[in-house]
Order: structure tokens, then sequence, then C-alpha cells
């Protein structure tokens, strides 16, 4: 049996307990919703709903954030007139999050809980910045649930006081769940993280209101089962006269196909590369051909591909959806063509252009921490890239992409006559 003690479980059960536990002033339950059989109809605590479970995992995953904010030294409940931001992407998980919130020991009465609506509701985001920088005018104790802590005004990232990611569900939070549901039961969840985490949460439904703990394995088996869009096209054997690009990426296929066979740890792949160099010399062709070498997806966006989504907030929402894909596809190349464009901090004191550089760093931070994503990044002039996103530790290798020589065109040319 997994040992469940871990931060919010017990919050989590007791929610559980509260919604399933039989009101003697209702109609009797049907024989489907009962539990264990009892001697009082109608008093049997029915089975938790999917969406019950999900608001459960809700509190698990808010309860793991909490946790890790308060090792940090920060405290989650601010003071009268400051801030604490919750950070989740999807408006399905702000939604959840508050109403999961006030069930919280952690979460003061007292405390005005706001939450981003989604872009079809509010494109605005600053109307949403301005709620929140009214309740602090009146002196509230104020939780913000939002998509990406780059909308804060530059006062608000002044009375902010904790910030919370809230992670995706693991496998960690997972299994207890369903041991609680399932009891006696010894249960192996068949996903990995990356996959639980790359799931809608509503897919593990049919696990949550099984007849049995063996169908609700054979469910997630089948989620884990699901077919992963892979690359085809152009592979680096069609790729001629850069015989340094293709030497490195070729060592990176060689590493994926060793680290899905269970023989070298991620961190031991070599996973996020800076190609630069002159236009038209191939630095689209290649990441295309690393993901078709490797039999891995591929993810591509821009600064113009995300700048179409709108303004600041709704073009870091486009970002940080295209990282997802990317995520719940893993393994994966995400490629970010036009790095340049991004601009760097100090060549303008433009709150846009810093806020979204800032955005940038905390993508790469987010996928350089995700197991089975390798970064690919291009620019004409890597002078032009703020230091801080192409710095060591966002990008292991930085590698010059020229215009081919004599002997590479000859290779580009007789490939083409083949």
């Amino acid at each position: 049996m997994t040992d469940a003690r871990q931060p919010g479980f017990d919050e989590a059960i007791d929610y559980l307990v509260k919604r399933t536990r039989p009101d003697p002033c209702h109609e009797v339950l049907e024989e489907d919703d009962l539990g264990d059989a009892s001697d009082e109809p109608g008093l049997v605590p029915r089975k938790p709903h999917p969406d019950e479970i999900l608001d459960a995992l809700a509190i698990l995953r808010l309860s793991r954030a909490v946790e890790d904010t308060r090792s940090e030294g920060q405290p989650l409940s601010p003071s009268r007139g400051l801030l604490t931001t919750i950070v989740a992407r999807t408006w399905e998980d702000r939604k959840r999050l508050a109403k999961v919130i006030p069930e919280l020991s952690s979460a003061q009465s007292a405390v005005t809980i706001l939450s981003e609506e989604p872009p079809d509701r509010n494109r605005n985001v600053s109307d949403f910045v301005k709620k929140v920088e009214g309740m602090l005018e009146l002196g509230r104790r104020t939780i913000a649930i939002l998509s990406t802590p780059e909308i804060l005004s530059p006062a608000l990232a002044l009375l902010e006081t904790a910030r919370v990611i809230v992670p995706p569900i693991n496998g960690r939070m997972l299994t207890p769940m369903l041991e609680y549901l399932y009891p006696g039961a010894d249960i192996q969840v068949p996903l990995t993280d990356i996959q639980i985490g790359g799931l809608p949460p509503l897919a593990f439904g049919p696990a949550f209101v099984a007849s049995d703990a063996e169908e609700a394995v054979a469910h997630l088996r089948r989620l884990g089962m699901r077919p992963i869009a892979t690359m085809t096209g152009p592979t680096l054997d069609d790729v001629h006269g850069q015989p340094e690009a293709v030497g490195a990426l070729r060592q990176v296929v060689r590493d994926l196909e060793a680290w899905r066979a269970g023989k070298i740890r991620w961190a031991e792949v070599t996973k996020s590369f800076l190609l630069h160099g002159p236009p038209g010399t191939g630095k689209t062709l290649l990441a295309h051909a690393l993901a078709g070498a490797a039999g891995i997806g591929f993810v591509k966006t821009s600064y113009s591909d995300c700048q179409r989504a709108g303004h600041q907030g709704d073009m870091l929402r486009e970002l940080n959806a295209a990282a997802d894909r990317a995520i719940t596809g893993a393994p994966a190349a995400f490629f970010v063509d036009e790095i340049d464009s991004f601009y760097a901090r100090g060549m303008s004191h433009n709150g846009y252009v810093i806020g979204v550089v800032n955005g940038l760093l905390t993508l790469i931070d987010r996928l350089s921490a995700t197991e089975g994503v390798v970064l690919i990044a291009a620019t004409n002039d890597p002078k032009r890239v703020d230091p801080a996103v192409i710095r060591s530790g966002r990008f292991d290798r930085h590698i010059r992409v020229s215009a081919p020589d004599r002997a590479g065109i000859r290779a580009m040319l007789e490939a083409a006559l083949r």
C-alpha cells in the first residue's frame, strides 16, 4: 500500500466525506450510488462523483505547492493589503482551485479570492488586474489565481508576498486517491508522471467510478497506450553541409534512444540547443530533422506566432499553450524560431518587453525541468537575445550554422538529383 500521509491528503479525504455523507432528509439513493450495505436505506455514504474526486485532487495539488512555498519561508495567507498569487495555467484548474481553497486549513476566512477568467470571457487581462488592485486598495487579504505571474502590474508585483505554482496531477497524488476509492487494493498506476500530467483531469473519470480496482487500472493502461503524434518528414540524413550541427543532433538521437531504453537518466541527455547563423542556412530544417530522426513529436512557435493572440497576457498564454503541447506529447522537440525577436531587456525599458522576456525565461525553466522535451531555438544574431535566455543551464550547446562550403553544396545537389 502507498503511504498516503502527504500534505493535504487528510483534507482531501475530509472534503470527500463531507460531500458523500448521507442526509436523512433526502430521498433514498439508487442502488448504483451506494457504498457498502447498510441496515438504514438512505443513510449509506454514496460513491464520490468524478468531479468531487477532481476537487479532492486539486486540494492535494495545492497543498503540495503550499508546502513547497512554506519550505522557502514564505507565508501562504497574506497580511492585510498584501497579495498571494496562485499560478494555474488552465481555466478549469483556476475555477476548481477557487472552489476548494476555502476547504484548506491554511486559508483564512477573511481572504478575498479572485480568479482570472479564460480569454473568451475576459480578453482584457487588465480588468482582472484592476479587480485585484481594487481589493488591495481596500486593505483586503487577497489571493489571486492566474495563468501566469507575468500579467501582474508593477504595483502588484511589489505587494506579492508569496507565489504558489500548482503542479499537475502525478502518481503520488493519484495512487493514494485510488486506494481510498478501492479499499484493500494495492494500486500500481501504469503511467509515468509525464503521461499523467499531460492528460486532461476529466480523462481519469472512468477510473474513479469503475466497479473495482482492476477495472480502474485497466482504464489507466488504455490511457497510457494512446497514440502520440510523431514528426514525419526530413531526418538528419536529409541535411547536408552542416557536419557540426548534424553530428551534435545525432548524439541527441542516440541519447534519446538510450533514455527510452532506461540505460541513462534524463539528466545525462544533452537536451537544449541554440542554433545561430545567417538567414537561409537551414536552422529550421535542422530542428525538423532532429524530430524526424528521433521519431518524436515536434512543436514550433515564434514571437510572431504568439503575438497574433493579442496583448501581453494573451501572448504569454499562447506561448505556454505551445509548451503544454510539447509536454503533453513528450518525448518531443520544442522549437522557438527567431528567438531574437523577443529582444533583450537591456535594449528596452518598455514594461511590455520586460514582461514578455520574463515569461520566456519562466517557460524555458519549466521545459528544462520536464523529462522528454528537447528545447531548440534559432536566431540570426545571438547578440540580440537577452543574455539570461541563452546562458549555460538554459541552453546546453550553442551551434553555429554557416552557409555550406563547396563540398556541402555538392552533397546537397547530389541528394537532390537522386
